[in-house]
């Protein structure tokens, strides 16, 4: 079995000789958390909505592998975007990294601006039988991707596999994808201190999710929150994120 350096080597000369060599390209700078002031009232939201029945989550330690806090982790939600890079991952395993050049340029649609276009592109090139086989080669809770549905436990496990490089296709690439992400909330309230951070974001109608990885004084960890009952018209999100963060990962 390859050691970490090796499989980071591997996944980083898959990413030049392949995606960069098609002449794909991303077309973002990754950029770090924001550090605003955490305030009172931002922890008074976190606070009230922890064990709120509408929520799901689930923090993980990503160099341990423990989970630091888990609630409803296990519970399925509709996904709205958040399955993008997952399905992303699944074409990129199905071709064993070798994609063409507007299969690539989808990858990064889907994952930086959330293009549905680029999404359902993927998504034509893929069936249930690539997703089962997916899941169970990386050991990865039994969902529906493509049926959109899924856990605060399978996306944190799927970082896991990103981040240290599990995937045997795809991983640089989904990983700077993800950092090239324009939206989410809780980057904003984390320390400008954390420069190495990514994740995905899905709302429509009533879900609103959002789901980081990132480096904290070295550590590497994952907050995954999904939400269901219009959970989130203001930044409940991002106080939720933060007070997780806080509680959790500083």
């Amino acid at each position: 079995m390859l050691g970490f350096s090796a499989r980071k080597t591997r996944a980083q000369w898959e990413y030049h000789n392949r995606f960069l060599a098609s002449g794909a390209r991303l077309r973002f700078r990754p950029h770090a958390a924001h550090g605003r002031p955490w305030t009172s009232g931002m922890e008074a939201v976190y606070r009230s909505h922890r064990r709120d029945p509408r929520v799901g989550y689930a923090v993980k330690n990503l160099a341990t592998g423990r989970y630091l806090a888990e609630f409803q982790a296990d519970k399925t939600f509709f996904g709205c975007s958040m399955p993008k890079p997952a399905v992303s991952a699944v074409l990129l395993e199905k071709r064993q990294g070798n994609l063409t050049r507007e299969e690539f340029q989808n990858v990064v649609y889907a994952c930086d601006r959330s293009i549905n276009a680029a999404w359902f592109y993927l998504m034509a090139r893929l069936n249930s039988a690539d997703e089962q086989y997916f899941e169970r080669k990386y050991n990865l809770p039994d969902v529906q991707i493509l049926q959109n549905w899924q856990s605060p436990r399978f996306y944190a496990e799927f970082y896991e596999r990103c981040v240290n490089y599990r995937l045997d296709h795809g991983c640089e690439l989904l990983l700077e994808a993800m950092r090239r992400d324009q939206y989410g909330l809780g980057r904003w309230v984390m320390p400008a201190s954390i420069t190495y951070i990514g994740g995905k974001t899905g709302n429509y109608g009533e879900w609103d999710h959002e789901s980081l990885f990132f480096y904290h004084r070295g550590t590497p960890y994952a907050i995954v929150l999904y939400t269901r009952g219009n959970f989130a018209p203001g930044n409940q999100l991002g106080c939720m994120m933060g007070g997780l963060f806080r509680d959790y990962c500083a």
